[in-house]
């Protein structure tokens, strides 16, 4: 009699499960996409002060690198690794 219930509720646990999965797939893809845009933001705003300062710009796929692998891996003007950038 157990075995049957368990059964019978199996498909209404993992309906749940799916939808909480699904978004926190969404959650993750947006916070990670605000992240970037942050990222890019401050990249610039750092390149901009420091260029008010006659200092020598940051270099993107650096600064990429140290930030995030995985997009430094996606950007396609950023290979190979730099040597100098050591992960945060």
């Amino acid at each position: 009699m157990h075995r049957i219930l368990a059964t019978l509720m199996l498909p209404i646990a993992l309906n749940g499960c799916a939808a909480v999965l699904v978004g926190g797939l969404f959650y993750h893809d947006s916070k990670t996409r605000d992240q970037r845009l942050a990222f890019t933001t401050d990249f610039q705003k750092q390149n901009l002060e420091r260029e008010k300062a006659g200092l020598q710009p940051l270099k993107w796929c650096e600064e990429l690198y140290k930030f995030d692998q995985s997009w430094y891996a996606e950007d396609k003007n950023c290979t190979p690794a730099p040597e100098n950038a050591k992960p945060a």
